[in-house]
C-alpha cells in the first residue's frame, strides 16, 4: 500500500519495517536515497519548511552590506538596510526573474544587471525605465519578496515558510551549549569557506555524521584526538542534538596541540535538517558544516571555519588542513561507497545498532534523523 505526504502528494514508496523505536527499527528503505520522486517531494516537505544557515552577523557590519545564498534551488540575499536592519529576500528581479546580486559586497541600491530595475535595501521598488507606460501599475507588486530571517547565536538562518516556528523556540538549548563550550562564541568571525561535491544523497551524508560506530576503523587520527570511549555526553533539544567529547592526546595524529593552545573541548552537534556545527579541541573556533542537496544522488558540503580573527593562526591552519585533507576525504569515500551499495539488489533496509549506554557506537541519532525525514514525507 502506498503512503501519502502531508501535502497530499502521492509517493510511490513505503517506510517498510521502519519503527518509531530505534531498538526495534529497520532503516529507511534504499529507494528513499535514490529516487528522483523522493528528492522532489523533499523540496516542499522538508527544504522549504525548515531553517537554513547562511552566514553570520559579522558578515554584514555596515549598512548596504549583503551576502547571497541558497536553500537548495531557491536563491536568497541578505542585506543590512540603510536603517541598520537585517532583511532577507528572494534573490530574483520582479521584472523578468534575473538574479539581482552575486557573492557578497556593499550597495546602497539593488540594481538588476539585466534591465536595470532598481530596489532599495529595504526591498522596496524604486525605479525602472518605461515604468510609466505600464497600465494597472501596482508598485507593491514589484517589491522584492521577503524571506523569513532569524539571528540565532549570531548566525543567520532563513526559512521559505513565513509561518514557521522561530528557530529559538525549536532549539532553545543548543545555542547555550555552544556558548558554554566556546565562551568566546560572540567573538568568532568567518575566516574561510570551503566546498566539496559528493556523489551521494544528502541523507547518506547526514547518516554517516550521526554515529561514530564507524570511527575506530575509519578515523584513526580522530580517535587519537578525542576520547569517545564511554565518555561522550549527549543532549537532545527539539530539532537538534549535541554531544561533548573530551580530548584524548595532545600529541595526536590529527593536529598536535600544546596545553596552552586548548581553549575549548569538543562539541559536535546537529540542527535539522542539514547543519552540523562542530567545535574541536584547540583554539576558540567553530566549523559550520552544511550539507547542501544538489540532486537525488549528489550533495555539496560547505564548510565555514570561524576563528577569533579572519587570519588563522598556525594551529588553526593545521586544523583546517586536517578537516579538508584527512577527515572529510575519509567520510566522502565511505558515503560514496554506501550510495553505490544502496542500488544493490541484495539490500533494501538495514538495522540500527542501539546501545544508549555506549553512545560511542550507538546509532540512535541516525534513527532520530530518519524519523524526522519519514514524518516530513509521510506524516503519521
Amino acid at each position: 500500500m502506498n503512503e501519502h505526504s502531508p501535502l497530499g502528494t502521492p509517493l510511490r514508496l513505503e517506510a517498510g519495517r521502519f519503527d518509531a523505536t530505534a531498538e526495534n527499527s529497520f532503516t529507511l528503505p534504499a529507494e528513499w536515497y535514490c529516487e528522483p520522486e523522493v528528492y522532489r517531494a523533499e523540496h516542499q516537505a522538508i527544504f522549504y519548511r525548515t531553517w537554513w544557515y547562511q552566514g553570520h552577523v559579522s558578515d554584514l557590519p555596515r549598512p548596504g552590506d549583503y551576502i547571497t545564498g541558497d536553500v537548495v534551488d531557491q536563491r536568497i540575499l541578505i542585506i543590512r538596510g540603510q536603517d541598520g536592519e537585517l532583511r532577507a529576500f528572494h534573490n530574483v528581479c520582479s521584472h523578468r526573474a534575473h538574479p539581482l546580486l552575486q557573492g557578497s559586497g556593499n550597495t546602497r541600491l539593488i540594481t538588476c544587471p539585466y534591465h536595470q530595475w532598481c530596489y532599495g535595501s529595504d526591498g522596496r521598488f524604486r525605479q525602472a525605465r518605461g515604468r510609466d507606460s505600464l497600465k494597472s501599475w501596482i508598485p507593491d507588486n514589484a517589491d522584492l519578496k521577503p524571506v523569513r530571517l532569524e539571528v540565532y547565536g549570531g548566525f543567520l538562518f532563513v526559512n521559505m515558510d513565513s509561518d514557521a516556528r522561530p528557530l529559538a523556540e525549536l532549539a532553545p538549548k543548543y545555542v547555550r551549549d555552544m556558548e558554554e563550550a566556546c565562551p568566546r562564541l560572540g567573538d568568532l568571525v568567518r575566516a574561510e569557506r570551503w566546498e566539496i561535491d559528493i556523489q551521494a544523497n544528502w541523507k547518506t551524508v547526514i547518516d554517516n555524521n550521526h554515529e561514530c560506530y564507524h570511527c575506530d576503523a575509519n578515523h584513526k587520527t580522530l580517535m587519537e584526538l578525542v576520547d569517545y570511549d564511554n565518555k561522550a555526553t549527549w543532549s537532545d533539544d527539539g530539532i537538534t542534538f549535541s554531544h561533548k567529547v573530551e580530548k584524548k592526546r595532545l600529541d595526536n595524529g590529527a593536529y598536535a596541540l600544546k596545553p596552552e593552545e586548548v581553549e575549548q573541548e569538543a562539541l559536535f552537534g546537529y540542527i535539522w535538517p542539514t547543519l552540523i556545527p562542530l567545535m574541536y579541541p584547540g583554539s576558540a573556533s567553530l566549523a559550520m558544516f552544511r550539507v547542501m542537496p544538489t540532486g537525488p544522488e549528489t550533495t555539496r558540503e560547505r564548510w565555514d571555519f570561524y576563528f577569533t580573527s579572519r587570519e588563522p593562526t598556525e594551529l588553526e591552519h593545521r586544523f583546517v588542513d586536517y578537516i579538508k585533507n584527512v577527515l572529510v576525504k575519509e567520510d566522502v569515500g565511505l558515503c560514496e561507497e554506501v550510495q553505490k551499495g544502496l542500488h544493490s539488489l541484495g539490500y533494501r533496509q538495514g538495522r540500527f545498532v542501539v546501545d544508549r549506554a555506549h553512545p560511542e557506537f550507538s546509532e540512535h541519532h541516525v534513527h532520530f534523523f530518519q524519523s524526522m525525514v519519514r514524518q516530513a514525507l509521510l506524516g503519521g
